[in-house]
């Protein structure tokens, strides 16, 4: 593997790092769905009649493994990303297998598409290595495109994430230039506190339900927090 570059996010709060270090050199080239999103997919319009008029659009989705399942399942599916690697990959993954979606290079806070064009958009991580600011633009975004009553499932990183601590706090719970752990060389992440969960989500959407997981691994004996994140499932009212 290639040496990290160590890279600042551009005027997108996307750091091009994700393609230098990550998909470009081959790496979470995922080819299978996350559970949280499978269930929230098939939750909320799994029953539809007609799954090829719900329109489901992913933020950040990396090698399209969400994207595949929603088009296996026959939905219409989109999504934006910023690295050519990985776009490129899940082209070719849905060609191969004669699946449609309208995949695109990009930025996810400043969508391509009309407003209200979308009954779902996904955020698996995405919109968590970026920064706050970068974050609420994204959500004023995905708002727009969502049609009334659209749903919005969005995951990111607590504040109670032990990564947090090797990094170098930039402000507004945003924090880069980390010595060790998973989010070396990833750039820019925010770790959401509880009250931003209800600033970022509650002034654009009714947020649905906002859980908290923090997840634990017993090393020598002693248990230590390996995880922490929420997952955040909102309405577009109007």
């Amino acid at each position: 593997m290639s040496a990290v570059v160590p890279q600042a996010p551009d005027r997108s709060g996307w750091c091009r790092c994700w393609e230098d270090n990550v998909y470009g050199q081959g790496r979470h080239l995922n080819r299978y769905p996350y559970h949280s999103v499978v269930g929230f997919v098939l939750t909320h319009f799994g029953p539809a009649a007609d799954r090829s008029t719900v329109r489901i659009l992913e933020l950040g989705f990396g090698a399209g493994n969400n994207l595949w399942f929603a088009a296996r399942e026959g939905f219409s599916v989109a999504g934006i990303e910023g690295s050519p690697t990985a776009v490129a990959y899940a082209k070719r993954r849905f060609a191969d297998e004669g699946l449609a979606g309208d995949m695109r290079v990009g930025d996810f806070a400043a969508l391509p598409w009309p407003n209200e064009s979308f009954d779902m958009v996904l955020d698996r991580q995405a919109l968590a290595h970026t920064t706050k600011a970068t974050i609420v633009r994204a959500l004023e975004e995905s708002h727009r495109v969502l049609k009334p009553r659209g749903r919005l499932l969005s995951i990111i990183y607590s504040d109670e994430h032990p990564g947090r601590a090797c990094g170098t706090d930039r402000g507004h719970n945003d924090y880069d230039d980390f010595s060790d752990g998973y989010f070396a060389g990833l750039g820019t992440t925010h770790f959401a506190t509880h009250r931003e969960i209800d600033e970022l989500f509650g002034a654009r959407f009714t947020v649905g339900s906002a859980v908290h997981t923090r997840e634990e691994q017993t090393l020598h004996g002693e248990p230590h927090v390996s995880n922490a994140f929420w997952k955040v499932e909102c309405v577009k009212e109007t």
